[in-house]
């Protein structure tokens, strides 16, 4: 991931570099231009009209000239320079005092719509694996029973929710889709609504 950001950050250096120095050359040779005349001893005369001449049209061989664009040739295709994509990061948040009242857990991953509709459970149990690996920040009480000599831990399993944000690619600004779940256990057993 480093090495791919060095890369990134000294192809964009290079062009920078290659820019300028290409700016100054073209600034240099626009200053070295000659700007005397080279025709500039030659006396400048008057210019003189040519004589006019009288000018016959036959109106019975006028015809009306046809300029339908649609008949000329196509316009070439302008080349478009092809557009830079950015590399984006994705982020995931854990569980605190906020997310275990009720506020959305935010979760970014990259999966294509395709893989999504054919693997329609796939991110159902990713969260319910989510939430099973969260299990050590829940809250934990223990009951003891002094005259047995025995303690008992119980955790709570809240409700967590979850908000999901599918992008198609590593390079995607935009999600395509926003999923959202409610995780709870019960009796055991882990409950993905």
């Amino acid at each position: 991931m480093n090495r791919q950001k060095l890369y990134l950050q000294l192809i964009g250096n290079w062009r920078t570099l290659s820019l300028s120095f290409g700016f100054s050359l073209l600034l240099v040779s626009c200053s070295n231009t000659n700007t005397k005349l080279e025709n500039e001893s030659v006396p400048v005369s008057e210019i003189k009209e040519p004589p006019k001449t009288k000018l016959n049209v036959d109106t019975n061989k006028l015809q009306i000239e046809n300029t339908d664009s649609s008949k000329k040739a196509p316009q070439q295709k302008v080349a478009r320079p092809p557009i830079k994509r950015e590399f984006q990061m994705r982020t995931s948040e854990g569980v605190t005092d906020n997310k275990l009242n009720g506020e959305p857990i935010l979760i970014q991953i990259e999966l294509t719509p395709k893989v999504l509709a054919n693997n329609p459970d796939t991110m159902r149990n990713y969260v319910k694996a989510l939430y099973l690996g969260q299990q050590q920040n829940f809250p934990r009480s223990i009951a003891d029973n002094f005259e047995q000599g025995i303690s008992t831990e119980r955790i709570s399993y809240p409700r967590l929710n979850y908000a999901i944000e599918m992008y198609e690619d590593a390079y995607a600004r935009k999600p395509y889709s926003i999923l959202r779940y409610s995780v709870r256990s019960e009796n055991g057993i882990v409950i993905v609504e």
